[in-house]
């Protein structure tokens, strides 16, 4: 995985507030049909990640990468 942003898929929100990750994004994120995913917030930014892990590591993880 490279050390920028990549754009990997769209996903609509449905008025039910869910949402399906692109068959082509579960790929390349290699994330199964059974996964788990979890959601946090960066300066204004949704990240999504496949483990769960500290808030402090995704600020540490985020400013590697910029």
């Amino acid at each position: 995985m490279g050390n920028c942003a990549k754009f990997i898929g769209k996903v609509k929100l449905t008025s039910q507030g869910q949402i399906t990750l692109p068959l082509e994004s579960r790929k390349e994120l290699k994330i199964d049909d059974n996964s788990d995913v979890y959601w946090y917030e960066y300066n204004g930014c949704l990240v999504l990640v496949k483990d769960l892990i500290e808030e402090k590591k995704i600020e540490e993880k985020m400013k590697r990468k910029s």
